[in-house]
């Protein structure tokens, strides 16, 4: 019965997901990379839960769906950056690692500063709740620091239309 929820509660959540990115980027090929480094770093977290021998019950669910905004929050920034510079795609995609790659990593970081504790801790729920995260966090910023821009520089959409292309200054000596 959980498992049932749980798939049914993940189809909505990435449906929502899309949806959300989707209207927030104005951009449909980057809309579904991002929908698709967020259902990679689930399928990865699910991968390493069985390694872990950590069943799905109630708390990794709830911890699974929770997961998922912090998925998006590490790929979605990456994406905007990319639409918003000009250039071409590999050049595009070094600029929104440039721009936006230390912010992101920051927030991992300190998503990760906020639970280490729990890492001691002898209480199922929070042993669970430190392994998936610690798993989160390491795939999304592997999937969204990594893999994505690769994946724009490769394929990637092309810029938003009413983006202007950087005025060069030029010094007199």
């Amino acid at each position: 019965m959980i498992t049932r929820e749980l798939i049914r509660n993940l189809s909505i959540a990435l449906a929502c997901v899309f949806l959300t990115t989707l209207i927030l980027l104005a951009d449909i090929l980057g809309s579904v990379y991002v929908l698709l480094t967020v259902a990679l770093s689930l399928v990865d977290l699910c991968g390493f839960m069985a390694a872990w021998d950590i069943t799905i019950d109630v708390v990794s669910a709830c911890n699974i769906i929770i997961a998922i905004g912090l998925c998006v929050d590490y790929s979605v920034h990456i994406c905007h950056a990319f639409l918003t510079v000009t250039g071409t795609r590999k050049e595009r995609a070094r600029a929104a690692i440039v721009d936006m790659g230390v912010a992101v990593l920051n927030g991992g970081f300190s998503t990760l500063l906020a639970f280490i504790l729990l890492a001691g801790s002898d209480s199922h729920v929070f042993s669970v709740f430190f392994k998936i995260f610690l798993l989160v966090v390491m795939f999304g910023l592997f999937h969204g620091l990594i893999l994505l821009p690769v994946v724009l520089s490769l394929i990637g959409p092309a810029t938003y239309n009413n983006v202007k292309k950087p005025k060069v200054e030029t010094t007199k000596c």
